[in-house]
C-alpha cells in the first residue's frame, strides 16, 4: 500500500473510493453513472481521476474479456484514520481530548451527546 500520509486521496478520488468501498469493483462506465446522478459531470474526467488513483497505487483493475473492473487497494478504515490524525494534527494540537470537546460543544441533539457519553463509558470499562 502506497503511503497515505504523503499522498492522500483528492475529494474526487474519495469519491470514487467509497463507491468501489461499496461495491468491492465497478468499472469507469459505473462509477461515472453513480457519481452523474448527482452531479455534473464528464466520462472521461472520471476516467483520468481513475488513471491518476491506479498511478497512485489507491486503485486497481482486472481485465477480462476486454472488460476493465477496478477495485480499492486502500481500506476505507486507513483512509479515514490518516485523515483524523492529519486533522488532529493541525486543527487541535494532536488532542484527542480538545477534538471530543469541540464535537461535544458542535453537538445540535442530545443523541450526539448521549451516543459520545454511551462510547466513553465503554472505553472506560475496556480499560478495566
Amino acid at each position: 500500500m502506497k503511503d497515505l500520509k504523503r499522498n492522500p486521496p483528492t475529494n474526487a478520488e474519495l469519491e470514487v473510493l467509497e463507491i468501489l468501498w461499496k461495491n468491492k469493483k465497478a468499472t469507469v462506465r459505473e462509477i461515472y453513472d453513480i457519481i452523474s446522478a448527482n452531479k455534473e459531470c464528464v466520462y472521461t474526467t472520471t476516467l483520468k481521476i481513475m488513471q491518476k488513483m491506479s498511478a497512485k497505487g489507491l486503485i486497481g483493475r482486472t481485465v477480462d474479456n476486454l472488460k476493465h473492473e477496478y477495485f480499492a487497494l486502500v481500506e476505507e478504515s486507513d483512509v479515514r484514520n490518516n485523515f483524523v490524525k492529519d486533522m488532529l494534527n493541525k486543527f487541535f494540537k494532536g488532542s484527542y481530548s480538545n477534538l471530543a470537546l469541540h464535537a461535544l460543544g458542535n453537538s445540535s441533539t442530545d443523541e450526539n451527546i448521549e451516543e459520545l457519553t454511551a462510547l466513553v463509558n465503554k472505553l472506560k470499562e475496556d480499560k478495566k
